[in-house]
């Protein structure tokens, strides 16, 4: 398993975003590899530190692999003209996130099962509860009533290798019924 680190960095979004597109070609590298953390659901600022954003250009977390942490480091001491530096950098050992739906189509529960059934190595599936109800005398009636004749309910936690996380969380997040919590690192 590779390291990662957690960086923060000040500056404009645009000019970083620019920065993380260049390198990522440069090495022709997985785009999995350097995610900024508002593309992957990474807990939010205070109100405070967003305010503070408006007038610096903001700080704004990436997430990035020990194979590229450098070559992204030094990409950003490149730009340093357009107003970009590392303020923070911390190892990252794991991630995790909640998840849960509630569903009336067993296409989607099976959707929903098939993702939750293929897990990366090293990503566990934690606090997991699955509920299915079936109702007969609710057949035939409209989507959007109280009653349906088919309801699938699931939760839990993903938790483990940030590469096997993320992957997780951006198949999940492709379902559209699935509401994913913050992404947590550890």
């Amino acid at each position: 398993m590779s390291d990662w680190h957690l960086m923060v960095v000040e500056g404009h979004g645009r000019e970083l975003r620019t920065v993380v597109a260049a390198l990522l070609a440069d090495r022709n590298a997985d785009v999995t590899q350097l995610v900024l953390g508002d593309d992957v659901g990474l807990g939010r600022e205070s109100l405070h530190e967003r305010l503070r954003g408006l007038l610096t250009g903001g700080r704004h977390t990436v997430l990035v692999s020990g194979e590229l942490a450098e070559a992204f480091t030094q990409a950003i001491a490149r730009a340093a003209d357009v107003g970009l530096h590392v303020t923070d950098r911390h190892p990252v050992a794991s991630a995790s996130f909640g998840f849960s739906s509630e569903v009336f189509s067993r296409e989607v529960a099976a959707s929903i099962r098939n993702v939750l059934g293929s897990l990366p190595a090293g990503v566990a599936l934690q606090e997991h509860s699955e509920q299915e109800e079936q109702h007969a005398d609710a057949k035939g009636v409209e989507l959007y009533t109280s009653a349906h004749d088919y309801t699938y309910r699931v939760r839990g936690k993903l938790a483990g290798a940030p590469p096997g996380v993320l992957e997780m969380r951006r198949r999940l997040a492709a379902i559209e019924a699935v509401t994913l919590t913050p992404l947590e690192l550890g």
